[in-house]
């Protein structure tokens, strides 16, 4: 069953230019898809937008990408899925990449990063308080993506509300906070045992305000997964280009999925 994405009018800029967005959705074939995208540019164009990108549900809180490369191996939890003609659909209607991501996937064990920042000390979430713990993560991720393209700084009500239920499912194992000389926390880290790649864990989502600190964290994630019986980690939806990949190749990751962003100038 086919659903037409919907069109977004109010997203983060792409360059500069005034941007819309193509939602997630399907397409019957990618002949109809790149008619229903060509007319979406028209009709932008028209309004004034200088530019199109998809797919993309408004920003990057919402669902975004379509996958471009994969090894054939077993998708992941919250992993961006699609038709194997999304690509073809976006490419025949002019779009061209306009932002890579990949996820890629490591041996656990410890590789030494996790003693070393001075004065940084990582541990497992105790379960409790779970409000207090996102309040936390909050300010370090508005804060530590506020450079990110595409991403738009959300009321503190509407994190709480998108990753509640993620912790209500998480292990507490592998939520992990440092903390500073001082106790203040400087970093936080989501990871989870997956629940379609069996025997794995997915580190999703980690954030410093310490240099190091996020490495520290990867390395406490990947300690644990060895000592858990866990056999792959996986570093998941990383933006090329930026820190978390580059960290990922430390730790031996092998990219086995890419994905991408599609742009077109109008």
């Amino acid at each position: 069953m086919t659903k037409m994405p919907k069109i977004y009018r109010d997203v983060p800029s792409w360059d500069g230019m005034r941007t819309a967005a193509i939602g997630t959705g399907s397409f019957a074939d990618a002949q109809s898809g790149a008619l229903f995208l060509a007319e979406a540019c028209d009709e932008l164009r028209e309004e004034g937008f200088e530019a199109l990108v998809g797919p993309m549900d408004g920003s990057t809180w919402g669902t975004y990408r379509l996958q471009v490369w994969s090894d054939g191996s077993p998708g992941f939890f919250m992993e961006p899925a699609g038709a194997a003609h999304d690509l073809a659909t976006y490419e025949s209607a002019g779009f061209e990449v306009a932002e890579l991501h990949v996820s890629a996937s490591a041996q656990p064990g410890s590789r030494g990063y996790e003693d070393a920042v001075p004065g940084v000390s990582v541990k497992s979430w105790d379960g409790k308080d779970p409000q207090a713990l996102l309040s936390n993560a909050y300010a370090l991720v508005m804060d530590g993506f506020r450079t990110t393209p595409f991403f738009t700084p959300v009321p503190e009500p509407l994190f709480l509300e998108k990753y509640s239920p993620l912790l209500a499912q998480a292990d507490p194992r592998f939520i992990l906070k440092a903390t500073d000389d001082n106790g203040a926390t400087i970093g936080l880290t989501l990871a989870f045992p997956d629940p379609m790649r069996i025997g794995a864990i997915v580190l999703k989502t980690y954030v410093g305000s310490l240099p190091g600190a996020g490495r520290a964290m990867a390395d406490r994630v990947h300690t644990l997964a060895g000592e858990h019986g866990f056999k792959e980690v996986v570093h998941a939806l990383m933006r090329s280009g930026i820190a978390s990949e580059a960290q990922s190749r430390k730790f031996s990751g092998t990219v086995f999925r890419r994905y991408a962003l599609m742009g077109r100038r109008l």
